[in-house]
């Protein structure tokens, strides 16, 4: 998967390639974690940070698009939160 950042030191907008797996120790009850390859591939990208650096996703595989649907209900379940209170 292939997305797009705002660097909020640069201000530069920044690619990155992501990878969705539910075998990593972060990852729990089947929740899958976002591993960044420029970040050694083992650093998961938090939700908080996706909606901070204003990431968006710009290719995206087939066999990706459940467990990327899987992990963003996540944010929108924060998002939906935070507007209600």
């Amino acid at each position: 998967m292939k997305i797009t950042a705002h660097d909020i030191l640069t201000g530069e907008e920044i690619s990155l390639t992501a990878a969705l797996t539910t075998e990593h120790p972060a990852s729990s009850y089947g929740q899958p974690v976002m591993l960044i390859d420029e970040w050694d591939g083992d650093n998961c990208m938090s939700h908080q940070n996706w909606i901070l650096a204003g990431r968006r996703v710009e290719e995206v595989d087939e066999g990706e698009k459940e467990a990327f649907a899987k992990w963003y209900r996540l944010i929108e379940v924060m998002t939906a939160a935070a507007k209600g209170a």
